[in-house]
Protein backbone atom coordinates (compact mmCIF):
# COMPACT_ATOMS: atom_id res chain seq x y z
CA UNK A 1 0.00 0.00 0.00
CA UNK A 2 2.68 2.17 0.54
CA UNK A 3 4.33 1.99 -3.18
CA UNK A 4 0.62 2.57 -3.85
CA UNK A 5 0.44 6.26 -1.96
CA UNK A 6 3.89 7.07 -2.82
CA UNK A 7 3.14 6.90 -6.55
CA UNK A 8 0.10 8.90 -6.13
CA UNK A 9 1.54 11.26 -4.16
CA UNK A 10 4.32 11.95 -7.03
CA UNK A 11 1.54 11.95 -9.35
CA UNK A 12 0.04 14.92 -7.85
CA UNK A 13 2.96 16.94 -7.12
CA UNK A 14 4.18 16.79 -10.30
CA UNK A 15 1.04 16.90 -12.45
CA UNK A 16 0.50 21.08 -13.05
CA UNK A 17 -3.28 20.42 -13.52
CA UNK A 18 -3.03 20.13 -9.66
CA UNK A 19 -1.49 23.45 -9.34
CA UNK A 20 -3.70 25.38 -12.05
CA UNK A 21 -6.70 24.18 -10.16
CA UNK A 22 -5.43 24.74 -6.74
CA UNK A 23 -4.06 28.39 -7.82
CA UNK A 24 -7.16 29.30 -9.86
CA UNK A 25 -9.60 28.33 -7.19
CA UNK A 26 -7.56 30.40 -4.55
CA UNK A 27 -6.89 33.24 -6.79
CA UNK A 28 -10.75 33.18 -7.47
CA UNK A 29 -12.13 33.10 -4.46
CA UNK A 30 -9.46 35.16 -2.64
CA UNK A 31 -10.50 37.66 -5.19
CA UNK A 32 -14.19 37.62 -4.50
CA UNK A 33 -14.00 37.86 -0.46
CA UNK A 34 -11.13 40.66 -0.90
CA UNK A 35 -13.76 42.83 -2.88
CA UNK A 36 -16.68 41.71 -0.99
CA UNK A 37 -14.53 43.01 2.18
CA UNK A 38 -13.60 46.09 0.63
CA UNK A 39 -16.58 47.24 -1.01
CA UNK A 40 -19.68 46.30 0.57
CA UNK A 41 -21.18 49.09 3.13
CA UNK A 42 -23.41 46.20 4.58
CA UNK A 43 -21.93 44.20 6.99
CA UNK A 44 -22.46 46.93 10.36
CA UNK A 45 -25.52 45.21 11.88
CA UNK A 46 -25.26 41.42 11.00
CA UNK A 47 -24.95 38.86 13.35
CA UNK A 48 -22.82 36.68 11.92
CA UNK A 49 -19.24 38.37 12.02
CA UNK A 50 -18.13 39.37 8.18
CA UNK A 51 -15.17 36.90 8.21
CA UNK A 52 -17.26 34.30 8.97
CA UNK A 53 -20.20 35.19 6.45
CA UNK A 54 -17.42 35.22 3.96
CA UNK A 55 -16.33 31.98 4.32
CA UNK A 56 -19.09 30.72 2.53
CA UNK A 57 -17.36 31.80 -0.97
CA UNK A 58 -15.07 28.59 -0.14
CA UNK A 59 -17.62 26.44 -1.84
CA UNK A 60 -15.61 27.32 -5.01
CA UNK A 61 -13.34 25.63 -3.43
CA UNK A 62 -15.56 22.16 -2.85
CA UNK A 63 -16.37 22.79 -6.81
CA UNK A 64 -12.49 22.70 -7.77
CA UNK A 65 -11.39 20.01 -4.93
CA UNK A 66 -14.68 17.72 -6.71
CA UNK A 67 -13.06 17.77 -10.59
CA UNK A 68 -9.77 16.88 -8.80
CA UNK A 69 -10.84 14.12 -7.32
CA UNK A 70 -12.61 13.09 -11.07
CA UNK A 71 -9.16 13.85 -12.99
CA UNK A 72 -7.30 11.49 -10.44
CA UNK A 73 -9.48 8.75 -12.07
CA UNK A 74 -10.54 9.89 -15.61
CA UNK A 75 -6.52 11.46 -16.86
CA UNK A 76 -5.66 7.49 -16.31
CA UNK A 77 -8.58 6.37 -18.71
CA UNK A 78 -8.25 9.50 -20.97
CA UNK A 79 -4.01 9.44 -21.21
CA UNK A 80 -4.10 5.65 -20.91
CA UNK A 81 -1.95 5.36 -18.11
CA UNK A 82 -4.55 3.15 -16.07
CA UNK A 83 -2.44 0.30 -17.53
CA UNK A 84 0.98 0.71 -16.07
CA UNK A 85 -0.47 2.04 -13.11
CA UNK A 86 -2.16 -1.49 -12.86
CA UNK A 87 0.88 -2.82 -13.66
CA UNK A 88 2.41 -1.09 -10.81
CA UNK A 89 -0.31 -1.99 -8.30
CA UNK A 90 -2.41 -4.92 -9.50
CA UNK A 91 -4.77 -4.30 -6.82
CA UNK A 92 -7.40 -2.17 -8.39
CA UNK A 93 -8.98 -1.91 -5.19
CA UNK A 94 -5.70 -0.86 -3.63
CA UNK A 95 -5.45 1.16 -6.40
CA UNK A 96 -8.88 3.35 -5.57
CA UNK A 97 -8.05 3.45 -1.85
CA UNK A 98 -4.64 4.97 -2.66
CA UNK A 99 -5.93 7.94 -4.74
CA UNK A 100 -8.72 8.16 -2.45
CA UNK A 101 -6.72 8.70 0.55
CA UNK A 102 -4.49 11.07 -0.96
CA UNK A 103 -6.77 12.83 -2.17
CA UNK A 104 -8.60 13.03 0.66
CA UNK A 105 -5.54 14.29 2.11
CA UNK A 106 -4.58 16.95 -0.62
CA UNK A 107 -8.12 17.91 -0.16
CA UNK A 108 -8.13 18.85 3.51
CA UNK A 109 -4.62 20.33 3.29
CA UNK A 110 -6.78 22.74 0.60
CA UNK A 111 -9.64 23.40 2.49
CA UNK A 112 -7.11 24.64 5.57
CA UNK A 113 -5.09 26.59 3.50
CA UNK A 114 -8.46 28.24 1.89
CA UNK A 115 -9.94 28.70 5.20
CA UNK A 116 -6.80 30.35 6.24
CA UNK A 117 -6.12 32.55 3.51
CA UNK A 118 -10.45 34.16 3.90
CA UNK A 119 -9.89 34.90 7.43
CA UNK A 120 -6.29 36.74 7.13
CA UNK A 121 -7.26 38.25 3.88
CA UNK A 122 -10.77 39.44 5.73
CA UNK A 123 -9.54 40.42 8.70
CA UNK A 124 -7.06 42.81 7.36
CA UNK A 125 -9.46 44.90 5.32
CA UNK A 126 -11.92 45.07 7.83
CA UNK A 127 -9.22 46.03 10.36
CA UNK A 128 -8.65 48.85 7.93
CA UNK A 129 -11.91 49.50 7.68
CA UNK A 130 -12.54 49.58 11.37
CA UNK A 131 -15.67 47.25 11.16
CA UNK A 132 -15.94 45.00 13.65
CA UNK A 133 -15.14 41.65 13.05
CA UNK A 134 -14.82 39.51 16.79
CA UNK A 135 -15.11 36.04 15.53
CA UNK A 136 -15.59 33.17 18.69
CA UNK A 137 -12.97 30.89 18.97
CA UNK A 138 -15.26 27.85 19.03
CA UNK A 139 -17.29 29.49 16.22
CA UNK A 140 -14.32 29.85 13.84
CA UNK A 141 -13.58 26.34 14.71
CA UNK A 142 -16.55 25.10 13.91
CA UNK A 143 -16.99 26.74 10.37
CA UNK A 144 -13.23 26.74 9.63
CA UNK A 145 -12.95 23.30 10.49
CA UNK A 146 -16.80 22.73 8.66
CA UNK A 147 -15.28 24.21 5.52
CA UNK A 148 -12.44 22.39 5.32
CA UNK A 149 -13.63 19.03 6.07
CA UNK A 150 -16.21 19.99 2.87
CA UNK A 151 -13.60 20.73 0.53
CA UNK A 152 -11.54 17.18 1.24
CA UNK A 153 -15.02 14.95 0.80
CA UNK A 154 -15.32 16.59 -2.04
CA UNK A 155 -12.05 15.77 -4.01
CA UNK A 156 -12.73 12.10 -2.30
CA UNK A 157 -16.41 12.13 -4.09
CA UNK A 158 -14.77 12.99 -7.31
CA UNK A 159 -12.37 10.27 -7.11
CA UNK A 160 -15.83 8.13 -6.67
CA UNK A 161 -17.05 9.47 -9.41
CA UNK A 162 -14.74 9.43 -11.60
CA UNK A 163 -14.18 5.58 -11.23
CA UNK A 164 -17.82 4.76 -12.34
CA UNK A 165 -17.88 7.22 -15.02
CA UNK A 166 -14.68 7.37 -16.64
CA UNK A 167 -15.53 9.42 -19.57
CA UNK A 168 -13.43 12.45 -18.18
CA UNK A 169 -15.86 15.09 -19.74
CA UNK A 170 -19.01 13.06 -18.80
CA UNK A 171 -18.12 13.11 -15.26
CA UNK A 172 -17.55 16.97 -14.69
CA UNK A 173 -20.44 17.56 -16.61
CA UNK A 174 -22.52 15.53 -14.90
CA UNK A 175 -21.63 15.95 -11.66
CA UNK A 176 -21.67 20.06 -12.12
CA UNK A 177 -24.92 19.73 -13.86
CA UNK A 178 -26.38 17.51 -10.99
CA UNK A 179 -25.11 20.22 -8.26
CA UNK A 180 -26.42 23.36 -10.18
CA UNK A 181 -29.11 22.34 -12.49
CA UNK A 182 -30.79 18.92 -11.39
CA UNK A 183 -31.01 19.12 -7.78
CA UNK A 184 -32.56 22.63 -8.06
CA UNK A 185 -34.63 21.33 -10.44
CA UNK A 186 -35.57 19.01 -8.41
CA UNK A 187 -37.02 21.27 -5.81
CA UNK A 188 -39.59 22.55 -7.77
CA UNK A 189 -41.76 19.13 -7.44
CA UNK A 190 -44.31 19.57 -4.46
CA UNK A 191 -42.81 17.80 -1.92
CA UNK A 192 -39.38 17.48 -2.69
CA UNK A 193 -37.86 20.77 -1.75
CA UNK A 194 -36.71 20.17 1.52
CA UNK A 195 -36.02 16.40 0.82
CA UNK A 196 -33.93 17.94 -1.80
CA UNK A 197 -32.29 20.72 0.64
CA UNK A 198 -31.25 18.88 3.42
CA UNK A 199 -30.12 15.78 1.98
CA UNK A 200 -28.85 16.61 -1.90
CA UNK A 201 -24.74 17.01 -2.73
CA UNK A 202 -25.14 20.55 -2.29
CA UNK A 203 -27.27 20.67 0.67
CA UNK A 204 -25.01 18.37 2.78
CA UNK A 205 -22.06 20.35 1.74
CA UNK A 206 -23.67 23.47 3.09
CA UNK A 207 -25.05 21.44 5.95
CA UNK A 208 -21.45 20.89 7.01
CA UNK A 209 -19.70 24.17 6.30
CA UNK A 210 -22.05 26.10 8.02
CA UNK A 211 -22.82 28.07 5.09
CA UNK A 212 -25.79 27.99 2.58
CA UNK A 213 -24.18 29.14 -0.45
CA UNK A 214 -25.76 26.13 -2.37
CA UNK A 215 -29.32 26.35 -1.16
CA UNK A 216 -32.19 28.65 -1.63
CA UNK A 217 -32.02 29.46 1.83
CA UNK A 218 -33.90 26.73 3.18
CA UNK A 219 -32.94 24.61 6.22
CA UNK A 220 -30.30 22.87 6.09
CA UNK A 221 -29.06 19.76 8.24
CA UNK A 222 -26.28 20.00 10.94
CA UNK A 223 -22.81 19.95 10.69
CA UNK A 224 -22.37 17.06 12.30
CA UNK A 225 -25.29 14.36 10.48
CA UNK A 226 -24.21 16.60 7.34
CA UNK A 227 -20.91 15.44 7.47
CA UNK A 228 -21.71 11.89 8.05
CA UNK A 229 -24.41 11.85 5.14
CA UNK A 230 -21.35 13.44 2.64
CA UNK A 231 -19.64 10.62 3.69
CA UNK A 232 -21.80 7.82 2.83
CA UNK A 233 -22.44 9.73 -0.42
CA UNK A 234 -18.53 9.27 -0.80
CA UNK A 235 -18.44 5.92 0.25
CA UNK A 236 -21.44 4.83 -2.09
CA UNK A 237 -19.77 6.00 -5.25
CA UNK A 238 -16.35 4.54 -4.08
CA UNK A 239 -17.57 1.33 -3.60
CA UNK A 240 -19.76 1.32 -6.75
CA UNK A 241 -16.62 2.50 -8.82
CA UNK A 242 -14.03 0.31 -7.00
CA UNK A 243 -16.54 -2.96 -8.16
CA UNK A 244 -17.07 -1.37 -11.82
CA UNK A 245 -13.51 -1.50 -11.99
CA UNK A 246 -12.67 -4.47 -11.10
CA UNK A 247 -15.17 -5.89 -13.34
CA UNK A 248 -14.26 -3.89 -16.48
CA UNK A 249 -11.99 -4.78 -18.62
CA UNK A 250 -8.77 -2.34 -19.07
CA UNK A 251 -7.41 -2.00 -22.71
CA UNK A 252 -3.64 -1.69 -23.10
Amino acid sequence: MSRALSSELLKLRTTRTFYALVGSSLGLVLLIVGLAAALDNNWEGNSTPPSIDLLGIAFLCQLFALVLGILAVTSEFRHGTITPSLLAVPSRTRLISAKLAVHLGAGLLFGLATVVLILVLSSAIFSLRDIDNSVGGSELLKVGLGNAFSIALYAALGVGIGAVVRNQVGAIIGALAWIFVIESLLTIIPGFEDTITKYGLGGVAGGLSGSDEFTDGGELLAQVPAGLLLAAYVAIFVIAGTVLLKRRDISA
